[in-house]
């Protein structure tokens, strides 16, 4: 065993030397000797944004003690502190990560952030030196046929170069653990060890993540749109969740610069006297030039710490200072008599988005072990409703995210909040959400209908020590009296 374990650390180093050692030689070109005619638009686009597109590599378990697969992907950076965008795919269940970026030797990485649902991470590549972080585009006005580029780590030939075209928009794909619609298409070669690369417009700006092919096709590839990622990023990151801070301030992610959207009433920002439209220039010194700068400006920060905003209001400079406030969270409930499962009701009837349960009257109710679409083995069929209703036992304080996954509707609420809607008829769809919670018991409700066709209804979860798996029955209780929640 301990044999095998040696040879496959071999093999690892081996390839990593590989790759570094083409990077160096292909970053000892100097492109100002080159002749014009060769220094195409496409040629300075690309010798542009070289440095901001990593090539990764990863350790995952075989199943053979001591041997590890190796698994290589792409990634571009997108913030300079050492910040890259891959996909979840790319780093999920890795014991181990290395990040090359081109003419550097390569650097341990480790994940941030991560979304299943929306087969995104972010991670943090170990620098002191800054990084130059890629241009970010828009996605919301592609055109068929406009030229794109990609760049990846086929096969762990790091900072491979490949062309096409915008070839499709608004498509809907799968990785085997995420449904992903509104995906661009590009007729761009990909191939594995190209996800988490970025898919860059004629401007030499990112407007996508290059995610996936489709099998048996010839030059049918997907990238998660950058208007999409803009939209996931706040929730993918959740500093204050994350830190449990409040600053109470929503950037607008379309912007080109980090202007505010929004200011939660009576925040520490409200009280600094920050006002929606506000143009937040830098923190603590540090120029913010996109949305990104503002969210990544606020992991490490805890409450009660001073921060100083240079912003723009009406073309006026700005200084303003804002103590960081506690995050408010969810209240878990005094602890009652209890017992082990989760009290659930069935409802007959035919809708295309979740009714008001409380207005219909159960056709039966019981208690389950699981969440799922069929508790207890009731044969369930078309047209039906469920309402779920219990406690959830939290162990540790700290971040928790929920995947909620259904066909058709559902939506996820705990405490008084509800942390996911996944409403409507749809194809089983995942989607995340995210809170801080204390420990202790919490009131849940998952609510689900189906129409017709495929029936299946998921919630899992991942926290403090917790990887992401179904919610266990272990950590599902309701009333004893088998009453739903008062």
């Amino acid at each position: 065993m301990k044999r095998l374990h040696r040879k496959a650390h071999f093999i690892f180093i081996t390839l990593v030397l590989k790759i570094t050692f083409l990077a160096n030689l292909s970053s000892q070109i100097d492109l100002e000797k080159v002749p014009t005619e060769r220094k195409t638009r496409t040629v300075k686009i690309i010798n542009n944004v070289l440095p901001s597109v990593a090539a990764i590599q990863t350790y995952r378990p075989s199943g053979t003690e001591g041997v590890y697969n190796l698994q290589v992907g792409a990634a571009s950076v997108i913030h300079e502190d050492g910040y890259l965008i891959t996909n979840e795919h790319v780093v999920s269940g890795m014991i181990q990560g290395n990040a090359t970026l081109f003419g550097k030797q390569s650097k341990p990485f480790k994940v941030i952030a991560s979304m299943t649902s929306e087969d995104l991470a972010i991670i943090k590549v170990d620098t002191k030196d800054k990084l130059k972080k890629i241009a970010l585009g828009r996605s919301h006005d592609l055109l068929l046929g406009e030229p794109v580029i990609t760049i990846g780590n086929p096969g762990g030939l790091n900072h491979s170069i490949s062309t096409g075209v915008i070839s499709g928009l608004n498509r809907s794909t799968s990785t085997g653990t995420a449904f992903l619609p509104w995906m661009i298409q590009t007729s761009a070669a990909v191939s594995g060890g190209n996800s988490g690369g970025p898919l860059i417009n004629a401007l030499g700006q990112q407007i996508g993540t290059i995610t996936s092919k489709q099998l048996g096709s010839e030059n049918i590839n997907f990238a998660i749109s950058i208007d999409r990622i803009r939209d996931v990023l706040p929730n993918l990151l959740s500093p204050e969740l994350r830190y449990g801070f409040w600053i109470g301030i929503e950037v607008d992610m379309l912007s080109e610069g980090a202007k505010i959207k929004s200011i939660t009433n009576k925040s520490p920002a409200q009280i600094a006297g920050l006002m929606i439209n506000d143009k937040i220039k830098s923190i603590n010194g540090t120029p913010l030039s996109n949305p990104f700068d503002y969210y990544f400006s606020l992991i490490g920060l805890n409450k009660n710490d001073k921060i100083n905003l240079n912003i723009l209001r009406n073309d006026n400079p700005l200084d303003i200072e804002i103590i960081l406030g506690e995050l408010n969270l969810i209240e878990p409930v005094e602890q009652k008599e209890l017992t082990p499962g989760i009290n659930y009701r069935v409802y007959n009837g035919q809708w295309d988005k979740l009714p008001n349960f409380n207005e219909l009257t159960s056709s039966n109710e019981g208690r389950a072990e699981e969440i799922s679409a069929d508790p207890a083995s009731n044969e369930l069929n078309d047209h039906y409703g469920l309402m779920f209703e219990g406690y959830l036992k939290i162990n540790e304080e700290g971040l928790y995210t929920f995947s909620l996954s259904s066909d058709d509707g559902s939506q996820f609420i705990i405490g008084d909040e509800m942390l996911i809607n996944n409403d409507g008829l749809h194809s089983f769809v995942s989607v995340e959400g995210r809170t801080r919670l204390k420990k202790g018991f919490f009131p849940i409700k998952i609510l689900y209908f189906e129409n017709s066709g495929d029936q299946r209804l998921e919630l899992q979860y991942k926290g403090p020590g917790i990887k992401m798996q179904p919610i266990p029955k272990e950590a599902l209780f309701s009333n004893k009296d088998n009453q739903l929640n008062e």
